[in-house]
């Protein structure tokens, strides 16, 4: 059967999350309700994705497929019509075909999230839904001392929901992790890993943001991952601020092509 990966952008105030629930408006369901019009299926095509994003979670690029019976020779006409079908708050930019054994969730090597940080005494029209307003001093060179400990593979049972990881296993490899000062009021927190946990990028942001207000004298990040404990991390921000920007995957060259977005 022929296999198609989209590319696909989403805010996330709109839905309850990426995943399919029953009543309730998520991007899944969205789109596959989409698919089924377009393809002429019931039910519609079942989609994969790279990253089940939680209620409120933004997506500036996220991967998912879906297989047909038929070949779709059109990928521009598919587009259009995608995005005259889906609400309000998803767009899908592009679409390729890949080998028969991809799937977004299982083939990927490595998922990209940034946090974005509104850093100011006063309100900003553009915060709500989109970032979290630090409010109080923060000494960013102690949040970037920080950030090298988190790099490797570990255990971050810290940092993910204490109840949704009893009897599994917690070791993760983050791949990169960088704190970007886009102007005197904005900063974000981009992070790269093999995978991710319940809630791990908004613990792990809220973390290193106690220990830049220096809330903890004597508590670090390693001494955090040594505790294995959740009490031990910092406050769970919100979804508001959380980005997926992008999927990898090593065995697959032709997803650059997908996030190759056409150009008017």
């Amino acid at each position: 059967m022929p296999n198609y990966a989209l590319l696909v952008e989403y805010d996330g105030t709109h839905f309850n999350g990426w995943q399919k629930q029953k009543n309730l408006p998520t991007v899944q369901s969205s789109i596959e309700s989409a698919l089924g019009i377009i393809l002429r299926r019931n039910p519609a095509s079942r989609l994969s994705v790279a990253g089940r994003t939680d209620t409120g979670v933004h997506a500036l690029g996220m991967v998912c497929n879906f297989k047909t019976e038929h070949p779709i020779p059109n990928f521009h006409k598919l587009l259009v019509s995608l995005n005259a079908l889906t609400p309000t708050g998803v767009s899908v930019k592009n679409v390729v075909e890949v080998p028969s054994d991809f799937h977004a969730r299982f083939s990927c090597t490595g998922r990209e999230y940034i946090y974005k940080l509104y850093y100011s005494k006063y309100e900003s029209s553009f915060v709500e839904g989109r970032a979290f307003w630090v409010k109080g001093h923060i000494d960013w060179e102690r949040v970037k001392k920080q950030l090298q400990v988190l790099v490797g593979e570990k255990d971050f049972r810290s940092f993910t929901k204490a109840k949704s990881m009893a009897g599994k296993r917690a070791v993760r490899e983050i791949l990169a992790i960088q704190l970007e000062n886009l102007s005197p009021e904005w900063y974000q927190i981009r992070i790269r890993a093999n995978g991710f946990m319940h809630n791990m990028v908004r613990i792990t942001v809220g973390t290193l943001l106690d220990i830049g207000k220096g809330r903890w004298e004597s508590r670090s990040i390693d001494s955090i991952l040594e505790e294995k404990n959740r009490t031990q991390a910092g406050v769970t921000l919100p979804p508001d601020g959380l980005y997926f920007v992008r999927a990898y995957y090593e065995d697959h060259p032709e997803i650059h092509e997908l996030y190759k977005i056409p150009l008017p």
